[in-house]
């Protein structure tokens, strides 16, 4: 098994890849701008990688094996971290963020296919049958993702089957969620599936904070300027105040009633 600083060098090698972005040569060796430092804390990562589910089973000497082979990288927002020609060699544990998987038409148009929650598990796992399936992986907000190879997330999994059984429930979950998402999108009017978004992403003060129409389009398979309409329509009736990164929910009763049609 190799050692941490090995594995941060072969990690490091697997995410930039062939398709990293270039920076302008005067600055060839300054940190790329939507990538910060590792985390490496030690007791920092201990905290993180212990409150994700799929681990709980663990014992110390596992804890202790799994902290020195994986490694925490931040990533700031809009950076894509993961494109469907690169290697499939790694896993993904998001910590803290949110990160969107999307597909990509030759158009330049975006789909967000999934949206990534904290201390969910993502990646190319064949043996489990979770693919990336040409999906990006775009950090949605600034995001702390664990990042280990797929040989040592393998041999964890034999060692300890009941990460396996976690991980297997996981993906189950999140495969229904999928599926109930493409068929709003599949059956349900724009209208009824953004005022469903907008409820799901509201924080407690009814606030939908972060997200441009764009990015709304991207999670509802529209255009912007669609999207821009309808917002507009919820805001002429009432529904929602807009202001810039901001939508703020004020009637979420009649805007349930949009989702119940």
């Amino acid at each position: 098994m190799p050692g941490y600083p090995a594995l941060q060098k072969r990690i490091g090698r697997l995410l930039r890849g062939p398709n990293a972005v270039q920076e302008h040569p005067d600055r060839r060796h300054e940190q790329p701008r939507s990538l910060i430092e590792p985390a490496t804390h030690n007791g920092q990562k201990r905290a993180h990688l212990s409150e994700v589910d799929v681990f709980a089973s663990l014992s110390d000497r596992e804890k202790d094996w799994l902290l020195h082979n994986t490694t925490m990288i931040t990533y700031r927002k809009g950076h894509v971290f993961y494109r469907p020609d690169q290697p499939g060699e790694v896993i993904f544990i998001l910590k803290t963020g949110r990160v969107d998987l999307f597909r990509q038409s030759e158009e330049g148009r975006k789909l967000v296919v999934e949206n990534v929650r904290p201390h969910t598990i993502f990646g190319e796992m064949g043996f489990l049958g979770q693919r990336m399936y040409g999906c990006h992986a775009q950090a949605a907000a600034e995001s702390l993702i664990c990042v280990m190879s797929r040989t040592d997330m393998t041999g964890l999994i034999v060692r300890n089957p009941g990460v396996g059984l976690r991980l297997l429930a996981d993906m189950g979950d999140r495969l229904r969620e999928r599926e109930h998402e493409l068929e709003a999108l599949a059956f349900q009017a724009l209208p009824t599936r953004l005022a469903a978004l907008l409820l799901r992403e509201m924080d407690g003060a009814g606030n939908v904070t972060g997200l441009t129409h764009q990015d709304l389009a991207d999670r509802l398979g529209s255009r912007r300027e669609t999207v821009s309409q309808m917002l507009g329509r919820f805001r002429d009736e009432g529904l929602v105040r807009i202001e810039s990164r901001k939508v703020s929910v004020l009637d979420r009763g009649d805007l349930e009633r949009y989702v119940d049609r």
